[in-house]
C-alpha cells in the first residue's frame, strides 16, 4: 500500500468555512454551551485549566465524573455533518475517481470523514477493503462518537465507576440513527468507544477494538511509501501515533499551519528524517498539493 493519510482536529476544523467542530482551545466553551447540565457546571480553577490545556485539565476531573462528560462530548460531536463544499467530500470524490488504494486514519471523534465517504457512494470499512473505488479503509485509533460496545449494558444513573479503572470488551456497533444515538447517550452508563481527550488517551468502552485500531495504524504507517499528516499537532507523548511515524520509512507530507510546521520540523530533526515535505499552510490552502503528493 503506497499512500496513507492521517487526519487530526486541524483537518476537520479547516475542512470547510462553516459547520466544523472547534479546535481544542475553543472546545471547552462550546461543550459548556451545548451541555449546561454537566460540562456547564465546571467552573473556577478547573474551567481555567480546561481553557488553557484541555488534555491536562482532564486529568484533574474526578474519575467517576468522566463517563457522563464523555457521553455528552459524544453527543456534541455526533451532530456534525459535511456539506458538499467540505474538503473531505472533495477528497473522497478524487479517491473514488482514481480508484485510490490507500487508507485513511482519523484521530477525530466526529464523523465528517466517514460521512464524506458515504456521500460519495463508497463504503467505509474497518480493515483492508477488497474493492478500491467502492470502499475505503477507515482506521480510528481514538475511536469515534457513534461506536458502542454492546457486551456490557447499564442504565445511566444506576451505576457509578472510575472511568480509568474499568473497561469493556466485545462486539462494537456503529449507531448512525440520531434517535437511537441520543437514546443510548442519555440512558446508558457506558460511553461510546472513544478515547478520553487526556494525555494517555485511555478508554472505558471497547478496549480491544481501539488496541486493534492502533496496531493497524502502526502496520499501515510502516508499509506506506507516502504519509500525509494533516491537522495533527506534534505530541510526542502520543507514542501510539508518533512512534510509528518516527519509525516509518515513508516520506511524510506534513500540513498543520506555520506554527505546527515549526514543531514538526523540530521533531523531524530529532528523528533524523530528511526526506519529509513540510507545508507551511493549512488544509484548505494546501488541498491540491496534498492531493498531488498522495497520488490524487
Amino acid at each position: 500500500m503506497a499512500n496513507l493519510i492521517l487526519f487530526g482536529a486541524g483537518a476537520s476544523y479547516g475542512s470547510d468555512t462553516v459547520g466544523t467542530p472547534p479546535l481544542g482551545g475553543q472546545l471547552f466553551d462550546e461543550l459548556q454551551r451545548f451541555n449546561p447540565d454537566a460540562w456547564g457546571t465546571i467552573s473556577g480553577d478547573l474551567a481555567t485549566e480546561f481553557r488553557a490545556d484541555f488534555e491536562q485539565a482532564m486529568k484533574l476531573v474526578a474519575p467517576h465524573a468522566l463517563a457522563p462528560l464523555q457521553r455528552a462530548m459524544a453527543a456534541f460531536f455526533f451532530r456534525y455533518q459535511p456539506a458538499a463544499s467540505n474538503r473531505y467530500v472533495q477528497l473522497v470524490r478524487r479517491m473514488k475517481a482514481a480508484h485510490w488504494s490507500g487508507a485513511v486514519c482519523t484521530l477525530n471523534y466526529e464523523r465528517l470523514l466517514e460521512l464524506s465517504v458515504g456521500l460519495n457512494g463508497m463504503q467505509p470499512v474497518v480493515g483492508q477493503p477488497s474493492d478500491p473505488g467502492r470502499s475505503l479503509e477507515l482506521c480510528m485509533p481514538h475511536g469515534c462518537c457513534h461506536l458502542f460496545c454492546d457486551s456490557v449494558r447499564a442504565s445511566a444513573g444506576a451505576v457509578s465507576f472510575d472511568a480509568f479503572a474499568i473497561s469493556t470488551d466485545g462486539p462494537v456497533k456503529a449507531v448512525v440513527d440520531p434517535a437511537e444515538h441520543r437514546q443510548r447517550i442519555l440512558q446508558e452508563a457506558f460511553p461510546p468507544v472513544m478515547s478520553y481527550f487526556e494525555p494517555q488517551k485511555r478508554v472505558t468502552s471497547g478496549r480491544s477494538f481501539l488496541e486493534g485500531q492502533r496496531a493497524r495504524w502502526k502496520e499501515l504507517a510502516l508499509v506506506a511509501e507516502s504519509i500525509a499528516v494533516v491537522g495533527v499537532k506534534v505530541r510526542p507523548h502520543d507514542g501510539h501515533i508518533w512512534a510509528p511515524l518516527g519509525e516509518a520509512q515513508a516520506r511524510i507530507i506534513y500540513c498543520g499551519g506555520p506554527r505546527a510546521a515549526e514543531d514538526f520540523r523540530t521533531w523531524a530533526m530529532t528523528q533524523k528524517r530528511s526526506q519529509d515535505v513540510i507545508l507551511e499552510g493549512y488544509f484548505g490552502g494546501e488541498f491540491d498539493r496534498i492531493s498531488s503528493e498522495i497520488g490524487l
